[in-house]
């Protein structure tokens, strides 16, 4: 009987061991989990927070990749992973790797960064108007922010410049000589604010040009500058931001500096500066 209980002793022993060995081989990796991802869409450079259980503290150990392209991980703990969206990446899926196990964490879309430039002295010039007695006229000088540049198409521009009055492409023409026909889906609203603080066009109205009106408000103090009739000087009211919806649906903010030759009142007017951030990625709205 004795030599039983020794022989199932020593069974229970060698079976417990075993059972031992085993959990120790299986990997640490097997146990981890993704249950975020911070960021759907960025552009190159965005910080992402990948959140989960069972990470480990060194970044030496795991791996995370958007659409194949290895990140830099600059946080690691057990419950979150901080990475950077690498140069080269394109959109596709975003993967951790830890030992042998791989997890999807998320699809992620690679954005366009945003385009912020400065434009100076584009000439607005026009003819008539008041103290001539003759009607206003004159070409206006259209811009297109997709290039960022002054055009002459007919089609490709988003706003257009003529003395103090801006017309958008959307709408129709108001009535008065030698406007551009309108063949785009552009309009605008005007955000009170700084321009920093305009960082959305989310949930703005957005007017366009009308056969009686501009989208944008002609005269002083009604859209984006002020007459002082005592100086004769025209200046763009302080925390007025002009944002437009383009021709082709995507979104920009400008910030209109200066109705003046080098931002200088004493020299001819007509020539805007103006600050602008465009978004090139479609329907995307931030803006900053």
């Amino acid at each position: 009987m004795k030599k039983v209980i020794l022989l199932l002793t020593a069974i229970s022993i060698a079976f417990t061991s075993c059972s031992s060995d085993d959990d120790n081989d299986t990997p640490q990796a097997v146990y981890f989990t993704i249950s975020d991802l911070s960021l759907s869409k960025g552009t190159v450079g965005s910080e992402v927070t990948i959140t989960g259980t069972g990470f480990p503290n060194s970044s030496d150990d795991i791996t995370v990749s958007f659409n194949d392209v290895q990140a830099v991980i600059t946080s690691i703990n057990t419950t979150t992973i901080v990475s950077s969206v690498p140069a080269n990446a394109t959109t596709g899926e975003v993967t951790v790797k830890y030992d042998t196990k791989t997890i999807n964490a998320g699809m992620f879309t690679i954005l366009d960064p945003l385009v912020e430039n400065k434009v100076e002295n584009l000439p607005a010039p026009q003819t008539g108007g008041q103290g001539t007695g003759q009607a206003i006229g004159g070409v206006f000088t259209k811009f297109d922010f997709e290039t960022g540049a002054v055009t002459t198409s007919e089609t490709d521009w988003d706003i257009a410049f003529r003395g103090t009055t801006i017309a958008v492409n959307g709408g129709e023409v108001t009535g008065t000589a030698d406007e551009p026909a309108r063949n785009g889906n552009a309009g605008a609203a005007i955000v009170t604010g700084t321009f920093a603080s305009a960082t959305s066009a989310e949930g703005l109205t957005f007017n366009q040009d009308a056969s009686t009106t501009f989208a944008i408000p002609t005269g002083s103090d009604n859209g984006w500058y002020n007459y002082n009739f005592m100086t004769n000087i025209i200046s763009p009211i302080p925390g007025k931001v002009l944002v437009f919806r383009t021709r082709n649906g995507n979104y920009a903010k400008i910030e209109i500096l200066s109705y003046y030759l080098n931002e200088d009142t004493s020299q001819s007017g007509r020539n805007y500066t103006f600050n602008y951030v465009y978004n090139p990625n479609d329907g995307e709205t931030v803006l900053e």
